[in-house]
């Protein structure tokens, strides 16, 4: 079974807000948080006379924006956005049928204890930023593990699934990349995310020989990381990239959950980060060492 909710072949969508994921987005996205797929959405674009025709704003806005509104040169427009749909009608329709399936599975799962059983694809420090007005502070919150393949119960999940870890956890575990566990959790979805949590009874099947991430490491890339405006897709399959949950606080998007790149490595720019460059030479290494023992 997969995701069917994180599917990003089925929909485009030219709104301004998709224009860093290069206008792709989510099945969860369209049908479920928007729900604007076939009738489309409506917005208000914010506008200014003065701006449109390059006159400086008397109070030194560059952009138009809520303190606009008591203007006289403010107005805004009205847009109205329809998802593309990128499958053929009859093939909607086969998509439509397996994601009513998936949603059965998924209502009669969540929030219920599970058994579970798979292998660490990745294991990051988990992080959330809180951010009020211009102010905002990232939080150390345990670790996520990252499953490719995961049984549920008797289901076999062939889609990415995380698990949340305690820091207490970890420190007594353990775990790394590579570990085979079982365990017990509980499911939920967040945002199209299928996430475990309330972790426990957690049995190390097989040990692997990566190491593990501790505390006090997670605790250091958090003083060294950096937030990336946009999530280059390089960075989400670097070892060292990680998705921060953002949570909105003030009045004009209460409650509001976003989520950005953060790299633990703390590099600037991505453009010029090398690590994935330095991982390449070093596969390239132990092959031609491999190939030179051989030989002998």
């Amino acid at each position: 079974m997969k995701n069917l909710y994180k599917r990003v072949d089925v929909f485009r969508c030219t709104h301004e807000s998709h224009r860093e994921f290069e206008n792709v987005i989510s099945v969860y996205h369209v049908l479920k948080e928007k729900g604007c797929y076939p009738h489309g959405c409506v917005y208000f674009k914010w506008m200014c006379r003065k701006l449109d025709r390059g006159i400086p704003c008397p109070k030194s806005y560059e952009h138009v924006g809520r303190k606009c509104s008591p203007c006289a040169d403010y107005y805004d427009e009205k847009i109205v956005k329809h998802p593309q749909l990128l499958l053929k009608p009859e093939d909607y329709q086969v998509f439509f049928k397996d994601l009513r399936s998936f949603e059965i599975w998924l209502d009669e799962k969540k929030g219920k204890e599970l058994n579970c059983a798979g292998t660490i694809k990745a294991l990051k420090p988990r992080f959330i930023m809180n951010r009020h007005h211009e102010r905002s502070q990232v939080w150390f919150k345990g670790f996520l593990l990252v499953f490719q393949e995961v049984f549920i119960d008797l289901t076999l999940l062939e889609d990415s699934v995380y698990a949340v870890l305690s820091s207490s956890q970890q420190s007594r575990l353990r775990l790394s990349e590579g570990d085979r566990l079982e365990f017990r959790a509980a499911l939920r979805l967040d945002r199209g995310r299928l996430i475990l949590d309330r972790v426990h009874g957690i049995e190390i099947e097989e040990k692997s020989t990566a190491k593990p991430w501790t505390v006090a490491e997670a605790r250091q890339a958090l003083l060294l990381g950096k937030v990336f405006e946009y999530q280059y897709e390089k960075c989400l399959n670097c070892p060292y990239g990680s998705l921060v949950d953002i949570q909105e606080s003030d009045f004009s998007s209460p409650g509001q959950k976003r989520r950005k790149l953060f790299c633990l490595k703390g590099e600037l720019d991505p453009k010029y980060c090398i690590v994935q460059a330095k991982e390449k030479l070093s596969r390239v290494d132990c092959c031609m060492e491999e190939g030179a023992l051989l030989m002998r």
